[in-house]
This record gives structure tokens, C-alpha cells and sequence, in this order.
């Protein structure tokens, strides 16, 4: 099954969640909704493939006529329909918004990994549960070492084009900084400590600035110790993010040629408990701390 594209506004996205719960609870058919009276009572008209659209977040706009409509079809009560309400009066994303100019000049190295979604998505998180294998994350990353990854695992790129998505990737920690996050979890494999590319000097300023980040009170990083062997993260690194305005957490994953969106309540168990069980056996803070100035040191040499 393909995953589902990643919506325009999470808020949008939860508020037909929420509307077709409490339809599938009245055992009612998008058809049967569609024709329902008081639809046409209130002079509303949609058809069965704007209410999809709707329940998958798929609409740019969503009236509070047709959500209090839809509302009183569903017979939701007073509770319900005021949650309902709420998160459509907290949608802050308007259809048209612009893109950051950075994102445009880029949109040809973007588009293709689907990753315009995922930096939309992540400046909203107030949480992130970040694994990683051998690699530091990138909200972690210097420039340096941005580059260093991004021209080893896309050598199809030209210079100017590694530099653009450095820039973009700069940018998106600042984005990130300046925006909802109150808990960032970063999990990272040991392997992450040897030296990349060939060059200790980056290596090494780069665990300098990892270092200093896991003094920042909304930071907790661990690292994973090698003798844990094979696990189900060593499939590929993802990212957990939770809402302050969503019910429900997302995932994404990445692979070479693409990102990955998932918000099916199973697959997002599965990875959340995957990340809980790896989080709980790895090197707590104060250890990674000392494994890291242990590392620096080395490198120093």
C-alpha cells in the first residue's frame, strides 16, 4: 500500500479524522452524507469525493457552515463537537501561503524526496523522537559535515546543488529552533562516533557541536551502543513527531530516492515502541556525554 500523501494542514488533517469517526459510528456512507438533508436544508453541496477528500486532510479549506453541518448529521454531542470546532478555529496553515524562497530556488532537489511536506511538518512538532544509525541528526549537523554526508550519498549532484540543500538544511535548524519544539529525543548508533569521509577535523567539530547541543534543556541525546546488535531501527533511521494541535503522532522515514509519510495508528505504534525500547537501552545522557568528550579527545590526537 502506498503511503498517504502528506496532508496540507495537520489541523485539517485531524478534523476529518474526527468527522469520520463519528460517521462510521452512525453507520453512515459517504453517499448517505452526501444526500442527507440537512446538507440540503442548509444549502450545503458536496459529493462523496469532497467528504473523501475532506476526511483524508486533502482540502485546503473547510467552512465551519459545513463542519457544524456534518456535525449535527453525525448527532455528535456537545463534547465532541466543541473539540471538533477547536481544532478547526487552531488551523494556522492558509491555503496559498507561500513557500520560503529558499525552498523554490531548490524545489527541483526537494520535490523528488517528497521532503517540502516533511519541513512543513517538522517546525510544527513539539515533539521529535529522532533515530539515527551512523549518521548524527541533521538538526545536529555543521555545515561541514552537511556537506561531507550529502555529497557522499548523492554523488549525482554537482557542487552548487550539495550547497543548496546544506543551505537548506542550515535553515531548517533554525526554522526548527524557532519554532514549537519543547522535546527533542535524538537516538544515534555508536557507529555514528567513527570518523566520515576521511576527516577527523569534521568529525570531530561536529561531536563538539552534538555536544553542545545536548546542554540545551529540549535536547536529550543518547547513543545506542554497538553491542546491541541487529534491531528493528537498523532498518532505517525515522523521526516521530507529535502535534500540539493533532490527537495523533506521525512518522517519517527516508530512503534513497524518497521520503516516507505514515500516520495509520498501527504503523505509528510500531515505530513508537521500536523507539521506546532502543531509547531505554541505550547510553544515558551523562554516559553519551562522556563517550562523546572521550571520542573529541581521541580525535584531537
Amino acid at each position: 500500500m502506498p503511503e498517504p500523501k502528506t496532508p496540507w494542514s495537520l489541523t485539517l488533517s485531524e478534523v476529518g479524522l474526527r468527522l469520520e469517526q463519528l460517521r462510521e459510528r452512525r453507520g453512515l456512507t459517504q453517499g448517505d452524507v452526501a444526500r442527507h438533508e440537512v446538507l440540503r436544508q442548509r444549502g450545503i453541496k458536496i459529493d462523496t469525493s469532497g467528504i473523501s477528500r475532506l476526511e483524508r486532510g486533502q482540502r485546503r479549506r473547510v467552512t465551519r457552515d459545513l463542519v457544524t453541518a456534518l456535525l449535527e448529521v453525525y448527532r455528535a454531542n456537545k463534547s465532541e463537537s466543541s473539540e471538533v470546532l477547536a481544532l478547526l478555529g487552531a488551523d494556522t496553515t492558509p491555503a496559498g501561503r507561500p513557500r520560503p524562497a529558499l525552498w523554490r530556488r531548490n524545489a527541483h532537489l526537494l520535490g523528488p524526496m517528497q521532503f517540502e511536506g516533511f519541513l512543513l511538518m517538522e517546525r510544527r512538532a513539539a515533539r521529535l523522537d529522532n533515530y539515527e544509525g551512523e549518521l548524527w541528526p541533521g538538526l545536529c549537523q555543521t555545515e561541514d559535515y552537511a556537506y561531507l554526508v550529502i555529497a557522499r550519498m548523492r554523488p549525482e549532484l554537482r557542487h552548487s546543488e550539495v550547497k543548496a540543500l546544506v543551505d537548506v538544511r542550515m535553515d531548517r535548524q533554525q526554522q526548527v529552533q524557532a519554532g514549537a519544539l519543547t522535546d527533542f529525543r535524538a537516538l544515534v548508533d555508536e557507529r555514528a562516533l567513527r570518523v566520515v569521509g576521511d576527516d577527523p577535523a569534521v568529525s570531530r567539530l561536529q561531536m563538539e557541536r552534538v555536544l553542545e547541543d545536548s546542554e540545551d534543556p529540549r535536547n536529550t541525546i543518547r547513543i545506542l551502543p554497538e553491542t546491541i546488535g541487529l534491531h528493528p531501527g537498523s532498518a532505517g533511521s525515522f523521526v516521530v513527531m507529535t502535534f500540539p494541535e493533532a490527537a495523533r503522532q506521525v512518522v517519517w522515514g527516508e530512503t534513497m530516492v524518497s521520503s516516507l509519510y505514515f500516520d495509520g495508528a498501527e504503523d505509528v505504534q510500531r515505530y513508537s515502541a521500536t523507539f521506546t525500547d532502543l531509547w531505554e537501552r541505550a547510553l544515558d545522557p551523562n554516559e553519551t556525554r562522556s563517550r562523546l568528550k572521550k571520542r573529541i579527545k581521541e580525535l584531537e590526537q
